[in-house]
């Protein structure tokens, strides 16, 4: 392995190039899934090497999915994660909304090492991150996504998500990290998330930044100041106040849904927070499209990927 040149001096020759190819590959990711090899090479030049795979119901709906896409060049590698399926109880209960039980990040597959007892994330964290550690790509030997990553021994790996998939993103960097190398301050390896909720507690966040110190120069997660994903589970006056100041205010159905869902996350006494500060972009509230003027569409339409999008590509236009 090649590694003459640390893994932020590298992105920092052409940063632009590397949050606008990770949220288009997250984007890429809700697609269906034979069609996500053509649109990541037509749309990035980079090849898919695993995946995409992922798990299904008992209805046949997909809960967790995730592929690796890579260039052998610069050797390279994105491990993408997809967010919810809007379709599945099964994102929506197990993974996003059990937010009433803290459980050690130490205690995932295989127990990744040196990791501090009180290391917590949330019982749908665990899940989600447990779910994606049990894909299997059948058509790579059937090999999962860390034993794919320990053969090919990446030069730079990078780990990214949208919304669900941003929630798991710092919990897949620190996963990996510990798997492949030990658990010390990362040299080759970044990470962004677009509209990620918090996954864990002060005790997560504190493991996290002792291997990816708040000092390496670019901000990896990103949110539309208009999204209220980025606000859960640690501000709920935000949440209710986002859209207040463009006269729109949320029912007592959504109001109830939130607050249930806040208790909930209290109940847990994890403390919930984010790593790191976030790059907060300025978003626009829009009364261009259909039902523009209900909470939840607004809500919607504000966390959509291709919303990210416009606001990732102003920021960062090369």
């Amino acid at each position: 392995m090649d590694v003459s040149e640390d893994v932020f001096a590298h992105i920092g020759r052409n940063y632009d190039h590397y949050p606008n190819t990770a949220l288009q590959l997250c984007a890429i990711s809700y697609d269906g899934l034979h069609e996500i090899p053509i649109e990541v090479a037509s749309s990035s030049g980079l090849t898919v090497v695993w995946g995409p795979v992922e798990l299904r119901d008992w209805e046949g709906i997909s809960y967790s999915r995730a592929f690796i896409a890579g260039d052998a060049t610069t050797g390279e590698y994105f491990a993408v994660i997809r967010g919810t399926n809007f379709e599945s109880l099964e994102s929506w209960l197990k993974q996003d909304f059990d937010l009433d039980k803290a459980v050690p990040f130490g205690q995932l597959p295989g127990n990744p090492p040196n990791v501090p007892a009180n290391a917590l994330i949330s019982k749908g964290t665990f899940n989600g991150m447990s779910d994606l550690l049990r894909l299997r790509d059948p058509d790579r030997g059937d090999t999962s996504l860390l034993e794919f990553l320990a053969a090919l021994k990446p030069r730079f790996l990078y780990v990214t998500g949208h919304s669900l998939g941003g929630t798991l993103t710092p919990t897949m960097f620190a996963y990996l990290n510990a798997m492949l190398y030990g658990g010390r301050p990362v040299w080759n390896m970044a990470l962004w998330s677009f509209a990620g909720l918090t996954a864990g507690g002060a005790g997560f966040n504190d493991y996290f930044n002792s291997i990816l110190p708040n000092n390496q120069g670019f901000q990896w997660r990103i949110q539309n100041s208009q999204d209220i994903a980025p606000l859960c589970w640690w501000s709920f006056g935000g949440i209710q106040q986002i859209y207040v100041p463009h006269g729109l205010h949320w029912d007592f159905v959504e109001k109830d849904l939130v607050a249930d869902l806040f208790s909930d996350a209290a109940h847990s006494g994890i403390g919930y927070a984010h790593p790191q500060p976030g790059l907060m972009l300025p978003g626009t509230f829009d009364n261009d499209f259909p039902d523009s003027d209900v909470w939840a569409a607004q809500a919607l339409h504000q966390h959509h990927p291709a919303t990210y999008q416009l606001l990732v590509k102003a920021r960062y236009p090369n």
